[in-house]
């Protein structure tokens, strides 16, 4: 097997500073998007510890106690209603937000939706992007409804 030599030089533009993502609007934008993944990771970590404490409970006896429920209970009452994770639920809910906001204004961008298979004509950006918020807006109304008949 014959090895070809690269005389290629790639070129790898120098980074002056570790700010260098502030000096252009575009970017900062791109980097608060990307930033709101980190709040995503914690939200998720959140509700991984949730599950971990519902597995500490006693749920396999004839009748629950009160007693066979205190590490659900703890979560639920002193973790979740630590006005400190009250106000980083908030951070995230509303970076959540900016986040499906911005990929909802990108999806139509990145998925060509064609009005039929016989044609190159795409279908309307606000169609794309109005059946994206009727989803969201959809699934934010269902889990509302079970969470509250479930009370």
């Amino acid at each position: 097997m014959s090895e070809v030599k690269s005389f290629r030089k790639p070129y790898n533009p120098p980074v002056k500073k570790m700010t260098w993502w502030l000096e252009n609007p575009f970017y900062v934008f791109y980097m608060v998007r990307e930033g709101t993944a980190v709040l995503a990771l914690f939200a998720t970590l959140e509700i991984v510890f949730g599950i971990f404490m519902l597995a500490l409970c006693n749920l396999e006896a004839a009748t629950t106690q009160p007693a066979d429920i205190v590490p659900f209970t703890w979560y639920v009452s002193s973790f979740l209603g630590n006005p400190v994770v009250i106000a980083v639920n908030v951070v995230i809910l509303l970076s959540q937000l900016f986040h499906a906001v911005t990929w909802f204004a990108l999806m139509p961008k990145a998925v060509r939706v064609f009005m039929n298979k016989n044609s190159t004509e795409l279908l309307p950006e606000y169609v794309t992007k109005l059946a994206l918020y009727a989803g969201l807006i959809g699934a934010t109304a269902v889990i509302l409804a079970v969470a509250y008949l479930t009370k």
